[in-house]
């Protein structure tokens, strides 16, 4: 099975579930309480949603109920979630911004006006009520390639949430580039956002240049992506990701994150290409992205011929030269998770 081998266990440094944050400690005005924000990915391909995440807890061993500055307060709202008169809660900002890294900035949802009214939200104790929006709708600037900051200060600026950064780009695809020729990974980013975003960091940094596959199972698999060359070697920083898994099959030229021990959630640099359909991974490991080409499939075919040792590794040096991001071909993507 694919599996990152012989490696110690390491603590986890940061997460890439979501879009990195930049903490903040500010003297919150309601006790208790705390917002947060939170983004599906911080690598959102142009055209697609900026989702974002709004949600308030509730830290303390009370229950606690919030009301909307400068609106009457209605009876508790019968939907779940967040309402939306509770994200836009701010002063006269409405308490959402999105700004630019020049310094651009926008704090005026578009379409969205102050109600009058605004129901009141009850949070049970150690309880959290959030809600899930596309930031597109309300403001249009990320509709643009870019990279911006997310801030939110609800309920009159009594709260005030992570400060997030993400960044809306033409979709890419990766090439790999080899001896026996290139072969160019189609991104899942809607199935596997995260993955697809460390994979696309690593090689934009230029982590994958000059690694090997540095093991093959003849019939099965080509893995590499290794920093010491032997399978035991994860990112330095130690960051390892959250499991994605999602409904794309584990075909040839299926592209999918190792694990250590098979742990779902410890993905980190190492990578294996598939080289036959192998129904028992599905479920098991992150699919996030797929060979396409001619050449693709011809260099993994040349590669998988190459004479292994007892222990799977190949009796010639299989190098990474180098792994490209590139923009992909328009109208190129068709994912559904």
């Amino acid at each position: 099975m694919p599996h990152v081998k012989n490696l110690a266990i390491v603590a986890l440094i940061g997460s890439t579930a979501t879009a990195v944050a930049q903490q903040t400690s500010p003297a919150q005005a309601i006790p208790g309480v705390e917002a947060h924000i939170r983004l599906v990915s911080g690598q959102t391909p142009l055209g697609k949603p900026v989702w974002v995440q709004f949600l308030i807890e509730n830290t303390s061993d009370d229950p606690i109920t919030l009301t909307v500055p400068g609106c009457e307060p209605q009876i508790p709202s019968p939907e779940t979630g967040l309402p939306i008169t509770h994200v836009f809660s701010g002063g006269s900002t409405l308490g959402v911004s999105v700004t630019t890294e020049t310094g651009q900035r926008w704090d005026q949802p578009l379409g969205y006006r102050r109600p009058s009214n605004a129901p009141i939200l009850m949070i049970a104790p150690r309880g959290t009520v959030g809600t899930t929006l596309d930031l597109r709708e309300y403001f249009s600037a990320l509709r643009a390639a870019g990279r911006y900051r997310l801030n939110w200060a609800p309920y009159g600026g009594a709260l005030v949430s992570e400060t997030l950064t993400v960044t809306v780009a033409p979709f890419k695809q990766a090439e790999i580039v080899t001896d026996d020729g290139t072969m160019t990974l189609r991104f899942f980013y809607e199935s596997a956002p995260a993955n697809v975003a460390n994979f696309i960091e690593l090689a934009r940094e230029g982590f994958y240049n000059s690694k090997r596959f540095h093991r093959l199972e003849p019939g099965y698999l080509l893995q590499g992506g290794c920093p010491r060359g032997d399978g035991t070697g994860i990112r330095s920083d130690g960051v390892r990701l959250p499991s994605e898994f999602n409904n794309k099959p584990h075909q040839k030229g299926s592209v999918s994150m190792a694990l250590l021990n098979e742990d779902p959630d410890s993905a980190s640099c190492q990578f294996f290409i598939c080289n036959t359909r192998q129904k028992d991974w599905d479920g098991r490991y992150t699919v996030f992205a797929q060979l396409v080409g001619e050449e693709s499939f011809a260099t993994l075919d040349k590669l998988m011929a190459t004479p292994v040792d007892a222990d799977g590794r190949p009796r010639r040096t299989l190098y990474m030269h180098a792994v490209r991001i590139v923009d992909a071909p328009s109208g190129a993507y068709v994912d559904t998770p």
